[in-house]
């Protein structure tokens, strides 16, 4: 059974004790919709008694409506959980670390008061950052069945719609291509980035259409990853230094146009 307790506005408090059904579920994701109808940012606070456990159904919708939620994340705050079950605390602990950008803090049932206060501070306001520059780039090059990027910066959804309609585009012209992508300067990536389904759709696709794939200049990580997984696959997969990067052009069969990289000015080029 799922309890909503009276909190500030900006918090949405509740207590789980018992059976967790899917109804209960459907009670908490309103009572959090409606705190996000009048507030920007909210927190909030979970207090699960011992006797507490989840029913298959409970199970199954948390899931379904913590998924619907991603594209709202930035919204929460801070989120507090108390309770004594070992595999709900760690299960929080993970998505602190998966989404990073709450604050996720567990406490033991002793510590209920000292959660409930830390919850109830009023959020800071939603940072308003600026528009970022495009991270990947695409470079013109001598040979139209080669398909050329460049990565500069943190990779956001935009850029992988971007970047999916361009490939598409070279996929749609020619039976096969290579590509090349050079890592200048790779900030990571957003979780909806990562998520976003064309991607996947473009990732399959490649298996067949792409010949040779050269990445210039990848992080050790990055390198040793592609090295892992490249014979498991039937695209060619080299790894270059940035120092060999003409060995890159060459392995894919063009040179780079002298032309700017698009959409940013030859400041990349």
């Amino acid at each position: 059974m799922l309890e909503l307790q009276n909190s500030p506005e900006h918090l949405v408090a509740m207590k789980i004790t018992g059976d967790i059904t899917g109804d209960d579920v459907t009670k908490g994701s309103k009572a959090v919709e409606d705190a996000l109808k009048h507030r920007e940012r909210i927190s909030i606070f979970i207090e699960i008694d011992s006797s507490a456990h989840y029913t298959l159904e409970g199970f199954v919708k948390d899931i379904i409506d913590g998924v619907s939620k991603l594209g709202s994340l930035h919204h929460f705050y801070r989120i507090a959980m108390v309770t004594d079950k070992g595999w709900m605390a760690a299960v929080a602990r993970i998505e602190g670390l998966v989404f990073s950008s709450i604050d996720v803090k567990v406490f033991e049932p002793g510590e209920r008061d000292q959660a409930f206060s830390w919850a109830s501070e009023r959020p800071e306001p939603l940072p308003q950052p600026p528009s970022p520059l495009p991270a990947i780039h695409f470079i013109q090059t001598t040979n139209d069945k080669v398909f050329a990027y460049a990565v500069n910066g943190r990779i956001v959804e935009q850029d992988i719609e971007n970047a999916v309609k361009e490939i598409n585009l070279a996929f749609e012209r020619h039976d096969k291509i290579n590509v090349l992508v050079r890592m200048k300067d790779f900030g990571g990536f957003d979780l909806m980035a990562v998520l976003n389904g064309d991607l996947f759709k473009v990732k399959y696709k490649a298996l067949s259409k792409v010949d040779r794939y050269a990445v210039v200049g990848p992080r050790p990580w990055m390198r040793n990853f592609l090295e892992l997984i490249a014979p498991a696959f039937n695209v060619e997969i080299r790894i270059f230094e940035t120092t060999d990067e003409e060995a890159a052009w060459k392995f894919v069969g063009a040179s780079q146009a002298l032309l700017p990289e698009s959409p940013i000015t030859a400041a990349e080029a």
